[in-house]
């Protein structure tokens, strides 16, 4: 009988977390533990806070595979870029992007170069620490935060129209965020959420879904907001829905798991993660690259796995069957074995 190698579920929260954050993050582990003791595993949650190394030191490297939950933001201990590079060091086999991926998509104006150098189509920006120095020609345009996540500092306020209204944004995120702002050109378009997973040149699409703003008339809500995210009482929250699978023609299919394909890997993206475009004309154009994205049950990924016929558990067996290729062969074809 093949033994299944035990799992950390490793996860990030300090007295900073907002109450949201704590709430879904739990959720998340108890649902991912049950799914992988449903089917066998021995699985143990690890929260870390301050210090990444003392929670770590009772579980040997070349034994436990850590399932990396952590994100944080890169103030705290556990941002998932410090996280995974921790791991390395420490020679521990980990699921999802490494410390350069993370770090390389974090930093919104690092991934938007990386993406322009890799020929991936990508909407014009600009990056600016300085209200004063705001000159963008393209509008509408979206003001961003330059590295956040989450639709943090995302309002329907985000959507400018002139050259002094990009200045108020970039001064409004500068000051609330202490951070860059990144100026975008804003595309008027259904929302295209894409779920990929693999390696290298071994990247499949799992499936597209879409957000439509036809409720809205206004281009300043047709967006996702930090509200359509995470405040369910809000009407863009009840009003945007969430289509999986995305229902497109058969020739925008495949540009847009090009254009998602061609981000994933210009961005070092492996074993799981989603990509989000917007079309220009009938011009799929990546937004966001989305490493170690959300996989809470239901989430945007786990949605597409569904309809691609997966159950959650298959899922999560998925990322680790990917990540143990990385592991020594024999536990890489035990667990190979089991999820075959």
């Amino acid at each position: 009988m093949t033994t299944l190698p035990p799992i950390l579920l490793l996860y990030g929260l300090d007295e900073s977390s907002h109450d949201f954050e704590i709430a879904s993050t739990l959720a998340l582990i108890k649902s991912v533990a049950d799914a992988f003791m449903s089917r066998g595993w021995r699985v143990l949650p690890l929260q870390v806070t301050h210090d990444l190394i003392t929670p770590l030191r009772p579980f040997d490297p070349g034994k436990w595979l850590v399932f990396n939950l952590c994100e944080g933001a890169p103030a705290q201990e556990f941002y998932y870029a410090r996280v995974t590079r921790t791991l390395a060091e420490l020679g521990y086999t980990f699921t999802g992007s490494d410390a350069w991926a993370l770090d390389e998509t974090q930093y919104k104006w690092r991934m938007k170069a990386l993406l322009e150098r890799q020929g991936v189509p990508t909407p014009a920006w600009a990056l600016f620490e300085r209200a004063e120095d705001v000159a963008f020609d393209t509008f509408p345009a979206i003001v961003k935060p330059a590295a956040e996540h989450c639709s943090y500092g995302i309002t329907r306020d985000s959507v400018v129209m002139n050259v002094a209204e990009a200045r108020a944004q970039v001064a409004r995120v500068i000051g609330e965020f202490r951070q860059p702002a990144l100026v975008e050109a804003f595309l008027d378009s259904p929302e295209y959420n894409v779920s990929l997973w693999g390696s290298g040149d071994d990247v499949t699409v799992l499936g597209i879904s879409t957000m439509t703003y036809d409720a809205f008339d206004d281009i300043r809500d047709r967006l996702c907001t930090f509200d359509a995210k995470w405040t369910p009482e809000s009407e863009a929250y009840q009003r945007i829905p969430a289509i999986c699978p995305a229902p497109v023609s058969p020739g925008l299919k495949a540009k847009i798991e090009a254009v998602a394909i061609a981000a994933y890997q210009a961005t070092g993206c492996r074993d799981y993660g989603r990509v989000d475009l917007r079309l220009q004309g009938d011009q799929p154009m990546a937004l966001d690259v989305n490493a170690n994205c959300d996989v809470s049950p239901d989430g945007g990924f786990a949605n597409a796995a569904r309809a691609a016929g997966l159950d959650y558990a298959d899922m999560l067996e998925r990322i680790v069957s990917l990540a143990m290729r990385r592991m020594p062969v024999r536990e890489s074809r035990a667990v190979a074995e089991v999820v075959r």
